[in-house]
């Protein structure tokens, strides 16, 4: 495994910027956090304000996961060569994740499970259970992203079982 280097406090090229989302990953306290928060606020946003249809919802972020993985894991694997393994600036993973869980319908019964969908992915991201940690354990740029999309899927399909048990319950009546 590639020994951690000095993170960046100045960003010098474009994969720079791509991987820490615009510099999102420069952040000094929960990174990963503020980057999943940033993507998810225009869903956040049409659940409040009825804005936009939940498919037109789900496919821009279909379409930004797809971009975000492609041109993250271009710029992980360069900036790997400066900063190291999966550094913490590096939160471009974050927002492919956060962009893949949203497209699970669950995020869209209400302000609540959009929530619970953003902390569910942050747990499974940060906790990072089998199989995710046998992703995360890699140090190839595939993996960066892949143990996000892996923590996404994993948030995506529990969210949606828990709401469909609690529908079932009588516990939670979807909108």
């Amino acid at each position: 495994m590639a020994a951690h280097k000095i993170a960046p406090t100045k960003l010098s090229s474009i994969q720079d910027y791509v991987a820490t989302f615009g510099g999102v990953g420069l952040l000094p306290i929960m990174p990963g956090s503020y980057c999943s928060a940033i993507v998810a606020l225009p869903a956040a946003y049409a659940i409040v304000y009825g804005s936009w249809p939940v498919a037109t919802l789900q496919l821009w972020y279909g379409v930004a996961f797809l971009v975000c993985m492609i041109i993250g894991t271009w710029s992980v694997n360069n900036v790997q060569r400066k900063w190291g393994h999966d550094p913490s600036v590096v939160v471009i993973d974050e927002a492919a994740g956060m962009s893949l869980a949203l497209l699970f319908p669950a995020a869209y019964q209400s302000l609540y499970t959009w929530a619970a969908m953003v902390l569910v992915f942050r747990v499974f991201d940060v906790l990072k259970p089998w199989p995710i940690n046998l992703v995360n354990d890699r140090t190839e740029a595939w993996a960066v992203m892949g143990d996000d999309l892996l923590a996404a899927i994993a948030a995506g399909f529990s969210l949606q079982l828990i709401i469909a048990a609690l529908s079932v319950l009588g516990l939670f009546a979807a909108v």
